[in-house]
């Protein structure tokens, strides 16, 4: 199925006065194409003239879209934690990272914008020992996250403005490509380098690869991305018809070396059901590489709707929107996770976009299926719906969903309720709708062809992360909110509130709960933020807190919990550190390591122990 064309290429020149017989035949000479319409076909792949073709068309209507639409160019391990995962065993990058008994710290230097990677070694003590920052790429204006693994530290950067080292946002379609960089340390010594052309999406760590989602527009010299003119047009076609298909693609640097193809030409995918006459040029390219051979860098090119992804451990699925005049859909592209090849296998669309705070734990792999959630606005109310994709072939088709026709009542969410939490755990589903109340919903898919919701709770507020500390006891992050008369939400009276459920039964019960009141987390939108470690069946919990004082600085404290397996929930203590610089909530990091707690604020560690988390110790 194929979403209503956005625009035709071709330059109408209402603008000269009307049409004359001389105008109307230099239009003709002009290319008669369009901007690919998204599409939730099977893709196939492609290469050689055929690809080429399509990305010159795509960029061609590109620049005579923006002219028509009148659009003007915007300004260009063990006894620790560990990061807190979306998928078990499947890493996430960060700013923060503890291996081999080094912590290192990335960010950026207030003073000089320059970018940094800090580090400490831990002694037998708990103390920290500063070691010599490492050394990164020229061209790196930000570090974007690491990896860390025995003596080995990767670390993504790229060449855009600098934040305090974590990716604040995705890039957007239209921005102009950056360069990534991968920069790989060993024992603090550069032993890998290597450079690519676009913006990164996010990433991804198995025992085997690291993997990598970017965007990509082609530049190609003497390309004019405003075609406001009949000669601007004329021009375009003359530059993209010499241009050759290597000059449409991106490509990599290994260790300062010269520019290579970072895609093979016979490694990208277009929807099968595309038009000889028109294209696209938004690129979105899959990336492996190899952790034991990273000079085995292989890359596929996917020319279709994409704006994230989901991987678990066996498959990684690409998802973007398709939108109608009435509606919206979801496509996924199924990908496989194999030692030598970023492998395409199916497509599904279901209806709906996918929405939420923390949009990475709406999808979930489960035996050879999918499951995600998604949300659609075509009917008067917001409504949710849960799907279970199976792969038949190219296609990935649903094969059950909540509510469906034999199960009518089974509604994710009262109307106008938005989905604000999601976690998957073994045989269950939990999900937190809000409006007015906090309605959490237990899903039964241990048979994922009959999912059915089997249990509602209903409390004040909600949760927008949900975290499982056993099968019985769920805990969950979010908003305590009054309401009026009316029943309605006084916003202003929100403070943070922590919960713990029991799970045991079909109906979850508020085991116990903790209120802060005028206070707030970023682990509603940022799962990094929370630090977990069990001992003696004790789970150990480090969160951050933020609030405003009066002269409207952000205060930031570190919450320290401990759940234990029966189910009690207390609060052990929070440490306040004084930090006279500028230290966001966003990216505050926590690592717990035997009794010892190393907060960090910004490019500073305080540390303090878990009996003790208010006495600070040493500030790094």
């Amino acid at each position: 199925m194929r979403a209503v064309s956005l625009v035709a290429a071709s330059l109408m020149l209402a603008g000269c006065g009307g049409s004359s017989d001389d105008d109307e035949a230099v239009s003709a000479q002009l290319w008669q194409v369009s901007s690919a319409s998204t599409s939730t076909a099977p893709l196939t792949q492609v290469g050689g003239e055929q690809l080429a073709r399509y990305l010159k068309y795509g960029l061609y209507a590109r620049a005579d879209m923006r002219h028509l639409d009148g659009a003007v160019p915007a300004p260009a391990e063990p006894d620790s934690s560990a990061t807190n995962l979306v998928t078990q065993g499947v890493d996430e990058a960060d700013r923060v990272k503890f291996a081999n008994q080094t912590l290192y710290v990335s960010g950026i230097n207030a003073d000089t914008d320059a970018p940094y990677v800090k580090r400490w070694q831990r002694n037998d003590d708990g103390s920290l020992t500063a070691l010599a920052p490492l050394a990164l790429a020229p061209g790196v204006r930000q570090v974007l996250g690491m990896y860390a693994a025995g003596e080995q530290l990767t670390v993504l950067g790229d060449d855009r403005y600098g934040n305090v080292g974590i990716a604040l946002s995705q890039p957007e379609w239209g921005a102009d490509n950056g360069r990534i960089s991968v920069q790989l340390f060993e024992q603090g010594n550069s032993v890998y380098q290597l450079q690519f052309d676009g913006n990164l999406i996010n990433s991804r760590r198995t025992a085997d690869a690291l993997w990598l989602v970017s965007r990509y527009q082609p530049e190609v010299t003497g390309y004019q991305h405003f075609a406001g003119t009949v000669a601007a047009n004329e021009s375009n076609i003359l530059v993209l018809e010499n241009a050759q298909l290597p000059d449409l693609l991106p490509t990599r640097r290994l260790n300062s070396g010269l520019p290579e193809p970072l895609i093979a030409s016979q490694q990208c995918y277009l929807p099968a059901d595309a038009q000889p006459d028109e294209g696209s040029d938004q690129m979105v390219v899959l990336t492996r590489i190899a952790t034991t051979a990273p000079y085995m860098t292989e890359s596929s090119c996917i020319l279709a709707a994409v704006s994230d992804f989901y991987m678990s451990a066996e498959h990684l699925y690409l998802h973007g929107n398709v939108n109608y005049e009435s509606h919206s859909q979801t496509v996924v592209h199924k990908f496989s996770l194999t030692d030598s090849a970023v492998g395409y296998q199916a497509t599904g669309a279901v209806d709906g976009y996918i929405g939420g705070s923390q949009n990475a734990f709406m999808l979930h792999e489960k035996q050879q299926y999918l499951m995600l959630l998604t949300s659609d606005r075509s009917d008067a109310e917001l409504s949710h719906k849960f799907w279970v994709l199976q792969q038949q072939g190219s296609s990935l088709a649903p094969v059950a969903q909540l509510p469906d026709a034999t199960q009518p009542a089974q509604q994710i969410g009262k109307p106008g309720e938005d989905i604000y939490g999601v976690r998957f755990v073994g045989d269950r589903a939990y999900v937190v709708t809000f409006e007015r109340t906090d309605p959490l919903y237990t899903l039964d898919i241990s048979n994922p062809l009959q999912p059915a919701i089997i249990g509602e709770l209903e409390i004040p507020g909600y949760s927008a992360y949900l975290h499982s500390i056993n099968a019985d006891l769920l805990w969950g992050l979010g908003q305590q909110i009054d309401t009026d008369a009316d029943g309605n939400p006084i916003w202003d009276s929100a403070g943070a509130k922590i919960a713990l459920f029991n799970v045991s039964a079909n109906d979850a019960v508020v085991q116990d709960e903790l209120v802060f009141t005028a206070q707030y987390s970023p682990l509603e939108y940022q799962h990094h933020s929370l630090a977990t470690r069990l001992q003696d069946g004790v789970t150990r919990m480090a969160l951050p807190l933020s609030r405003y004082s009066a002269d409207y600085r952000e205060q930031i404290s570190l919450l320290t919990l401990e759940v234990s397996a029966n189910g009690s929930l207390h609060k052990t203590g929070e440490l306040t550190p004084e930090y006279s610089g500028y230290a966001g909530s966003w990216g505050a990091r926590t690592v717990l390591v035997n009794d010892d707690i190393y907060f960090v604020l910004a490019d500073k560690v305080f540390h303090s122990q878990w009996q003790q988390p208010e006495q600070v110790l040493t500030e790094y």
